[in-house]
């Protein structure tokens, strides 16, 4: 059977292959011709991806008085992945897991614990809003998923540290101890409360990835890479830290219509659309689904969650 030619894939090579112009002396040309002689070889650095997070350094009105002292207190770094999946015994084995991709680096001082650590981590989930909105948009800001699940744990070495500052917080460690029990290869494992856990109480292993999970079932590598000794040239005030060092961005959603602004809503179920779910951007979800603030149509309308205090800090880097 004679191999059919795809014409558009030819189209579409004359249309964006770079053609050298004969004749002409204009700059845009001859840096083309340099380019076309250089090849289109990619250097790849390892750190060209994670933005450098620049941060003023507190007042002293800020700082109330607490600071941190040089040559005595420790700065420790800790990479923080996005969540990942893990595949069942029963998966094909053609199909792999999630990859890790490095979400952030967070500089954390040794006298804090590893409940401030935690109230750092960024995360998409705790900024969900699971709340139907369509019929009323003025009602879509509601607590977030961090606000109301407020369980955790980081589970480093042999221990579980469960955040307890809250009275009603779940034991995402009991079902695994109880697990854990049933097989004597395993353990044994102790379990501790994170916001009486300083980080310089720790007895860990540099570069070994550990585990931190909350709202339910996501769950975090974390990496303890680095410390030393905090100096003057660091910004002292203890209230500075945790803070965020480097990050790693990643592409956004864009609204599915105009395809040019970042998306704010989420449809599902919608008649009218032939994506579901459907992004949309707020000029294009406010014009396409309501006529003079009524609903058109059927749908379901949620909030896209977005972490609005981290945003600001890359927009403005």
């Amino acid at each position: 059977m004679p191999k059919i030619i795809n014409h558009r894939k030819m189209r579409k090579q004359e249309t964006f292959d770079p053609k050298e112009p004969e004749d002409v002396d204009l700059q845009t040309i001859q840096n083309l011709r340099r380019r076309l002689q250089l090849g289109t070889k990619v250097l790849c650095y390892k750190y060209k991806s994670e933005l450098i997070i620049n941060h003023d350094k507190k007042t002293e009105l800020e700082a109330n008085g607490k600071f941190a002292i040089p040559g005595r207190d420790i700065i420790i770094y800790v990479r923080i992945y996005y969540p990942f999946i893990q595949r069942a015994r029963s998966t094909l084995k053609t199909e792999c897991g999630t990859l890790l991709k490095l979400n952030n680096i967070t500089a954390i001082l040794g006298s804090q614990t590893l409940a401030d650590l935690r109230d750092k981590i960024p995360c998409i989930a705790d900024h969900t809003i699971s709340k139907e909105c369509s019929t009323n948009l003025d009602n879509a800001i509601g607590p977030m998923a961090k606000d109301i699940y407020k369980s955790g744990f980081f589970f480093i070495e042999d221990t579980f540290y469960n955040d307890t500052r809250c009275p009603t917080n779940v034991d995402y460690s009991k079902v695994i101890l109880d697990w854990a029990k049933r097989r004597p290869k395993l353990g044994p494992f102790k379990t501790a409360s994170m916001e009486y856990c300083r980080l310089d109480s720790l007895f860990l292993r540099f570069g070994y990835p550990w585990v931190y999970k909350h709202q339910g079932g996501c769950e975090h590598l974390i990496v303890f890479s680095d410390s030393r000794l905090i100096n003057r040239n660091d910004d002292l005030a203890l209230a500075a830290y945790p803070q965020i060092v480097r990050i790693r961005p990643t592409g956004s959603k864009f609204c599915m219509i105009c395809t040019v602004y970042s998306a704010q809503w989420i449809t599902l179920e919608h008649e009218r659309i032939p994506h579901n779910p459907c992004y949309f951007c707020d000029s294009c979800f406010k014009s396409f689904n309501y006529i003079d603030d009524k609903k058109v149509g059927n749908f379901k309308a949620y909030p896209y969650p977005r972490n609005t205090e981290l945003v600001k800090k890359i927009i403005n880097l």
